[in-house]
């Protein structure tokens, strides 16, 4: 017994001696780091000796784990003292380097993160530390490198980037790794010349330029790289001399081209058609199909385009991220500079100016293009410079006071203004002469429905994000001096009922309640959120950042008064002209279209009168029921007033109403020609109900199968990409949302509970079913839904079937005459017959040949009465919601 006791206490004694005592810990470290150079000193050639470089890794790996143990053990720390006065650092750098083994590479970099990790001994302040370490990177992942695979590359800018978040919190430590040989006594930069490129000088700065040359990357690599240099430039302002070096380098200038050259990448033809195999439901149910793909451009949904897409928005939103944390006004405005002249004028307008419809794609990629770069940037800056630009307004920030700037940084400028001078044959190249305006209006107005679908959603952006901007250029405006409203209470429930009794007159009464309060929450936080509502409903705090911050920012936020939209604006009469063929419009275009017209409405400083209510002075009451009653005070009678119902003649009619009541025309020739249309529709409204439930149920069941979150591969502090979340969700949605009509489930998800609704529906509250305006609709299914039940495909299957019926494919003609405003449905007893050959030799032209006659399936007309029913009540819902959010109306 005694004897088992000895054993089992000695074996313990000697297992809790070796970690805990500080000299035998440095016995075994000094005897592997010998084992180490013995192994190499005796080893000519080591990158083709297995063996060696097996024992010397295995040795690499007992010293990390040594020096990881010691660092959490008490002091001494003598292992770490050792390795600082030995500088072993540089025996393992070499031999690394040298072995053009990965598995070797990555062992040395496990030592150095050892290191660095243990916060003594001040290695990041050791200048052999930082030599030794840089020159190990350089000939691992440098320029003419063994290569490493990306994993191993990735551990390394990890490394990187940890050493650049230490200078952020450490700026005494910066002069170790940032020397300059051309700086005088006092620490500012000696003049030099500089070209527009600036000077390179990678050994003033090696891990500023590793970080440079693997911000492009995706994934980990990526994001350590952006966030490390993104610390390197917030450094700049507490340094004059990092600060006048990279006004005078060439990083600008490589930002500048790197953002270029991911922006060439992208193809110059795009196609926005989804794919057949994963259609949407509500496309599916239309004559989308039949639309023509072209078979040179990419498609947008392709993996491949996917992942160049989002590698070029987190790198044009790492530049945001430069800009809003650089606090050196030099660094900022050459960053600026730069952006303006190598990328903006210099290849993004060219881009723009080179596009065209008739190849069929290089119009709908910079459409869709510049959608998501307006889309994923918020910098007022940057937004200012492009939309200044691009749409050839005047700079009226030029005159407004700045800070100044150094000298070196002016002649920065200089110089690229001096490059982007145009020459005498090269005024093409101008804005004023051809912009993105000419480019939206000549789109919207296109044949190609992919060319007007790109055109509208970009419309949408800029009058949703920067509605400034768009005054004046996209949509012609006169502006008014009075703010008191001049629309009554009374007008506008007479206004609500039209629209109202026009949206159930056009698909029935069936989920009107379900969708209109779905609408109204929507409504509210569109409203809510846009830039001028919150201008108008909110007091000016003060702003967190420090004075010059954003320097001339802060006027270029464009400040928006109270507007009238002009009758004849080009735009908004493009819109209408799409508008009045809604019924044979592809879905996808109306969705599009009808997305613009709320974005325009949801600017609060827009006044409705005109095109879609009616005007204030086309008023007119009958006198004689308030004249003849006798009221208690002057404010009962002023409510009376102002609640009355008033009239208007047809030519008073908004522009907007109008056309819906063109169109609720057609549907009503087409009810009383085609048997059973109402049951049809109804029974669309249906199918997109039951498509929605199984899809929410799927995702339901995804959800539930799923044992807990993902993990994050990302570390703990590390950068994410700002990607804008359209591109995260699923790639199959054809639009902001998973409804016919656009349903915004990402705002009442991050609402939490619905609020109740601005004012109740007129409906009473009734349960109603078969809405398509719910959360979850038809429009897309779960991107991971992949058919994974038989039961979800028999649905499918029957929608496919229900798709082919003959019934549903007859073909449906509207006329337009030529020079008429008004579109007719040809009914079956004026639809022609089929033309005779010898008709078509003589050339003759009948009736029915002239003007304009576009025509489409039974089954696509259905699904566009489906969604024009749910535009009309988002209408209402928006003239509603503004009424009582903004107070337009007079209630007494």
């Amino acid at each position: 017994m005694d004897f088992w006791v000895r054993l089992l206490g000695g074996s313990s004694q000697k297992k809790q001696a070796a970690p805990n005592n500080p000299q035998q810990r440095l016995a075994r470290f000094r005897q592997r780091y010998n084992q180490v150079l013995q192994s190499w000193q005796k080893t000519p050639n080591l990158a083709n000796d297995r063996e060696a470089l097996g024992n010397i890794r295995r040795a690499f790996q007992a010293l990390t784990a040594i020096l990881n143990d010691e660092s959490r053990s008490p002091a001494p720390h003598m292992c770490l003292q050792f390795a600082a006065a030995q500088q072993i650092y540089t025996a393992v750098s070499k031999i690394a380097a040298t072995s053009h083994d990965e598995g070797m590479v990555r062992d040395a970099v496990a030592f150095y993160n050892a290191l660095i990790d243990s916060e003594e001994e001040d290695f990041l302040e050791n200048d052999v530390f930082a030599v030794s370490l840089m020159n190990f990177i350089n000939r691992t992942v440098g320029s003419g490198s063994m290569g490493v695979g990306e994993d191993i590359e990735a551990d390394i800018v990890e490394l990187l980037f940890g050493i650049a978040a230490k200078i952020r919190l450490q700026p005494e430590i910066l002069p170790v790794w940032f020397t300059t040989t051309s700086a005088d006594s006092n620490g500012r930069l000696v003049n030099q010349k500089v070209d527009f490129a600036g000077v390179t000088q990678k050994e003033d700065f090696p891990l500023c330029y590793q970080l440079i040359d693997h911000v492009h990357h995706e994934g980990r690599i990526g994001d350590f790289a952006r966030t490390g240099l993104l610390y390197i430039f917030e450094s700049a302002s507490r340094s004059i001399t990092l600060e006048q070096w990279i006004v005078n380098s060439d990083l600008p200038t490589l930002m500048a081209t790197g953002l270029g050259a991911l922006y060439s990448q992208m193809s110059r033809k795009l196609s926005i058609l989804h794919p057949e195999s994963d259609m949407p439901l509500i496309l599916s149910l239309s004559d989308y199909a039949e639309m023509q793909h072209n078979p040179q451009a990419e498609s947008f949904f392709g993996d491949d385009f996917q992942n160049h897409l989002v590698t070029f928005l987190s790198y044009l939103t790492f530049w945001q991220d430069v800009l809003e944390h650089c606090r050196s006004t030099d660094v900022r405005h050459t960053l600026i500079d730069h952006f303006q002249i190598l990328f903006l004028q210099q290849l993004l307008y060219p881009s723009l100016l080179e596009s065209s419809d008739a190849d069929g794609g290089s119009s709908v990629a910079v459409l869709t293009y510049l959608r998501h770069i307006l889309d994923a940037l918020d910098h007022p800056e940057l937004v200012h410079m492009i939309l200044q630009y691009l749409l050839a307004l005047l700079d009226y920030t030029a005159a407004s006071p700045k800070m100044p700037r150094s000298p070196a940084a002016v002649k920065r400028r200089q110089s690229l203004m001096l490059l982007s001078a145009p020459g005498k044959d090269d005024d093409r190249l101008n804005p004023s002469l051809f912009n993105l305006v000419d480019l939206v209006l000549g789109s919207t107005a296109s044949e190609n429905p992919q060319t007007v679908i790109a055109a509208l959603k970009l419309t949408k952006i800029i009058l949703s994000k920067n509605h400034g901007y768009a005054l004046g250029s996209l949509v012609k405006v006169m502006y008014l001096h009075h703010k008191e409203p001049h629309r009554t209470v009374g007008s506008l429930n007479k206004e609500l009922k039209e629209y109202l009794d026009l949206a159930v007159g056009l698909a029935g009464l069936e989920g009107v309640d379900e969708a209109y309060e779905n609408y109204l929450k929507d409504t509210l936080s569109a409203l809510e959120n846009h830039p001028c509502t919150l201008k108008t409903i909110t007091l000016h705090p003060t702003h967190p950042k420090s004075p010059g911050y954003f320097d001339s920012a802060e006027s270029t936020a464009r400040d928006v008064d109270p507007h009238y939209l002009l009758p004849e604006d080009p735009l908004f009469q493009s819109i209408l002209d799409l508008l009045r063929r809604f019924l044979t419009n592809d879905v996808e275009t109306n969705l599009a279209l009808s997305e613009a017209i709320i974005g325009l409405g949801t600017c609060s400083q827009l006044r409705l009168e005109g095109w879609l209510s009616v005007d204030p002075a086309d008023y007119h009451f009958e006198s004689n029921d308030i004249e003849s009653t006798e009221y208690l005070n002057e404010d009962m009678r002023n409510t009376e007033m102002a609640s009355r119902l008033p009239e208007w003649s047809p030519s008073a009619t908004p522009q907007l109403l109008l056309c819906l009541q063109q169109l609720q025309a057609q549907v009503e020739a087409l009810r009383g020609d085609i048997p059973d249309w109402d049951e049809h529709v109804a029974n669309r409204k249906n199918a997109f109900r039951f498509h929605e439930e199984m899809s929410e149920a799927m995702k339901i069941s995804t959800l539930q199968s799923k044992p807990g979150p993902p993990s994050s591969d990302t570390p703990v502090g590390s950068w994410t990409p700002q990607i804008p979340k359209h591109l995260l969700e699923s790639s199959t949605t054809p639009l902001r949302s998973q409804s016919p009509r656009g349903r915004k489930e990402a705002l009442s998800e991050s609402r939490g509970t619905p609020a109740a609704s601005p004012a109740p529906s007129r409906f009473g509250g009734q349960t109603l079913v078969g809405s398509p305006s719910r959360a979850l609709s038809p429009l897309s299914a779960p991107h991971n839904a992949k058919r994974q039940t038989t039961l979800f495909s028999d649905i499918d299957a029957n929608f496919a079937g229900l798709k082919h019926a003959e019934f549903f494919k007859r073909r449906i003609r509207f006329r337009r005459s030529a020079g008429s405003n008004t579109v007719e449905a040809m009914l079956s007893k004026y639809q022609p017959p089929p033309k005779d050959p010898d008709d078509a030799a003589t050339g003759a032209e009948t009736e029915e040949e002239k003007g304009e006659i576009r025509e489409a399936s039974l089954l696509h007309i259905i699904t566009n009465v489906v969604i024009l029913q749910d535009f009309v009540l988002e209408l209402v819902a928006l003239m509603q919601v503004r009424a009582s959010l903004l107070n337009e109306v007079k209630f007494v």
